[in-house]
C-alpha cells in the first residue's frame, strides 16, 4: 500500500527515479508552511513579551506614584484596542498579518494612595467623632532617680586627710568693693574666712547659702570644693565625698576638679571602698593628663598606701 506523500515529512517523500521534481515541489511546499506556521508563532509570542512589559512598566509607574504620595506624573493609560507594532522575524510570506494586542483596562489618570474613610469609616485611622474613642492608658510614672554612690562602709583603720591638700593653696578670698551682703562675691569670702579660722560649721551654712544662690556662678566649683573640705575637717567622709563627686560630674571641665576627684578617692577609702578608691585614683590621670604635679604625686602616693 503506497503513502500518500502529502502526509509524510518532508524526509521521507521518497526520491525514486523519475520522481526527483515532483518530490521536491512538496518538499519546498511543506518547508514554507512550516515556517510560516513557525512565524506565527514567534509574532504571537512577541505580542506577548510586548504586553508583559507594557504591563510591567506600567505596574513601576503605578508604584513609583504611590510611593511619592501621589505626587508627580500620574501613570499614563492606553487607549481601548491599541496595537503594538509587530516587528517581524521573518518576512517570507508579507500575507500574513500582526496579531493584535486585546483591549488595554483605562487606568484613572489620577492614582492616589491617601485613606479614603468613607470606604471604610471603621477601618484604623479613620476619624472619629469626639468623645466616642477610647481613652489613651496613662503614662507611665517617671522612673525613680538612680540610688547615690554608697558611702555607708566605715574603715575604723583608715586615716582621714586632714588639713589643706599639700598643692592646694590657702583659700584665696575674692576682691570685693564692700558690696550688699547678698553679693556672691562678699557671700564665697564670708564663707572662705570662717574655713580658714576654722569655723566649719559656719563655713558649711555660709557655702550652702552661697550656692542656693549663685548655682552658676564662676566661683560655685571652688565653693563647693571648700564645702567638702568642711566635712572632711569635722570626720565626715561620707558627706564630703557627695560633694567632690557633686564637683566632679557637675564641673569637671574647673581647675577644682583634678583636687576633687583626688579628695573623692581619699574620702572612699577612708569609707572602706578600696575598690572605688582605686579606681578614682586612676581617672585623675586619664581625665586629667594635665593636672597640677603635686596633684598627680598625691594621687601616686594615695595609690601605694592603698594598694592599688
Amino acid at each position: 500500500m503506497r503513502v500518500a506523500q502529502s502526509t509524510l515529512p518532508p524526509g521521507d517523500v521518497p526520491t525514486e527515479q523519475g520522481e526527483d521534481s515532483g518530490a521536491l515541489v512538496v518538499r519546498i511546499d511543506r518547508l514554507e508552511n512550516q515556517l510560516r506556521t513557525a512565524n506565527g508563532a514567534i509574532e504571537e509570542l512577541q505580542n506577548q513579551q510586548h504586553r508583559l512589559e507594557d504591563q510591567l512598566k506600567r505596574f513601576q509607574e503605578d508604584i513609583e506614584f504611590r510611593l511619592n504620595g501621589g505626587k508627580g506624573a500620574a501613570p499614563i493609560a492606553e487607549a481601548p484596542g491599541a496595537q503594538r507594532p509587530v516587528k517581524r522575524a521573518d518576512a517570507v510570506d508579507p500575507g500574513i498579518a500582526p496579531v493584535a494586542d486585546g483591549p488595554t483596562p483605562i487606568r484613572p489618570a489620577k492614582r492616589s494612595d491617601a485613606f479614603d474613610p468613607a470606604a471604610d469609616p471603621n477601618a484604623v485611622g479613620a476619624p472619629r467623632p469626639l468623645g466616642t474613642t477610647t481613652p489613651s492608658a496613662p503614662l507611665d510614672a517617671p522612673a525613680a532617680p538612680s540610688a547615690p554612690l554608697e558611702l555607708s562602709r566605715n574603715n575604723p583603720n583608715s586615716t582621714l586627710p586632714v588639713g589643706p591638700l599639700a598643692s592646694a593653696e590657702e583659700p584665696a578670698i575674692i576682691p570685693g568693693i564692700g558690696g550688699p551682703p547678698d553679693d556672691p562675691r562678699e557671700m564665697y569670702n564670708a564663707a572662705l574666712e570662717a574655713y580658714r579660722v576654722g569655723q566649719y560649721d559656719q563655713a558649711e551654712q555660709k557655702l550652702r547659702a552661697f550656692l542656693a544662690k549663685n548655682g552658676g556662678n564662676r566661683l560655685a566649683p571652688d565653693a563647693i570644693f571648700y564645702l567638702g573640705e568642711s566635712y572632711l575637717q569635722r570626720s565626715r567622709p561620707r558627706e564630703a565625698a557627695e560633694q567632690y563627686l557633686k564637683l566632679s560630674t557637675d564641673y569637671s571641665k574647673s581647675s577644682r576638679a583634678p583636687e576633687g576627684m583626688l579628695r573623692l578617692g581619699q574620702s572612699l577609702a577612708a569609707l572602706g571602698n578600696n575598690d572605688q578608691a582605686c579606681a578614682t585614683f586612676g581617672e585623675v590621670g586619664r581625665r586629667y593628663p594635665t593636672a597640677a604635679s603635686a596633684v598627680k604625686k598625691n594621687v601616686e602616693r594615695e595609690m601605694q598606701k592603698d594598694h592599688c
